[in-house]
């Protein structure tokens, strides 16, 4: 018995690392069943690798995020300029499969360090978004990244970013979060409304079958002493009005969400994985 309580000590104190507090297990919540242990079933792509992969981008670039629009792939990323408090916002536009590859400067209408984060894509329109302190901009096309044009998106807050941007409901949709937390703006260039989700910020998301949002992301929960911490899982869902549930504090965070063509939308962690059926 002394050597078994020995090991369970161990095991407690591996669990509790200073400034942690130890993960709990995946939770089911807003018809999502949660599956532990069942990442490794579902291979979501990595968009930066894609657009490494399709475009090659030069020196000094980095790539962020990828869609495709009308019979173009776009990836979006930036450059940076060695010496220069800014850098450049940059498409890059390939109608073959990244085999001939036009990159594009976005405009800009101030300078500072302006980096894409989200694309999102319906036929021929693209909007990419992208932040910078309290700024917020949106850079649209209307022929599948032919042309663009950029315009503000006036968010009031601090530490704006966003990391997600979907088409939804015949609507643009951009979310992420703010030092007030998450935060969701809806609508379109020159004429968007914005809805804080409360503690936490978003990650990601996708749309399901029946045209709804489905964001991810994370918040920080503390000890009642506020000496240590861990991160907990959130989903929400538009429904009528978004719903927020909350999936546990396992050890991965959420790092993915795909719409299956059999409609089920799956949330994926670093080793958890979160089904809700059609």
């Amino acid at each position: 018995m002394r050597k078994l309580w020995g090991v369970l000590a161990l095991s407690l104190l591996a669990a509790c690392v200073p400034g942690q507090s130890p993960p709990s297990e995946a939770k089911s919540a807003l018809g999502f069943a949660a599956r532990p242990g069942e990442a490794s079933s579902l291979g979501l792509q990595d968009p930066v690798a894609e657009v490494q992969r399709l475009f090659r981008p030069g020196p000094g670039r980095t790539g962020v995020a990828l869609a495709r629009a009308g019979g173009n792939v776009i990836g979006v990323g930036f450059r940076e300029l060695p010496g220069e408090s800014r850098s450049e916002p940059i498409a890059w536009v390939s109608a073959d499969e990244g085999r001939g590859v036009r990159e594009i400067v976005l405009p800009r209408d101030r300078p500072g360090h302006w980096a894409p984060t989200a694309i999102a894509a319906e036929g021929d329109q693209v909007l990419v978004a992208g932040s910078l302190g309290g700024d917020v901009r949106v850079w649209a096309s209307g022929d599948a990244g032919a042309t663009w044009t950029v315009s503000p998106v006036h968010v009031r807050g601090s530490d704006l970013w966003f990391s997600t941007a979907l088409r939804a409901g015949g609507k643009w949709l951009l979310a992420g979060g703010s030092a007030a937390g998450a935060l969701v703006v809806t609508g379109a260039p020159g004429a968007w409304e914005a809805v804080s989700l409360g503690d936490g910020r978003i990650l990601g998301g996708t749309v399901d079958k029946a045209g709804r949002p489905v964001l991810f992301g994370d918040r920080v929960e503390w000890n009642r002493s506020q000496t240590s911490n861990r991160s907990c899982s959130v989903v929400w869902v538009a429904d009528g009005g978004w719903q927020r549930g909350e999936l546990g504090c396992p050890a991965g965070r959420l790092t993915g969400a795909v719409t299956l063509d059999d409609g089920r939308v799956m949330l994926k962690s670093d080793r958890d994985l979160w089904i809700r059926p059609s």
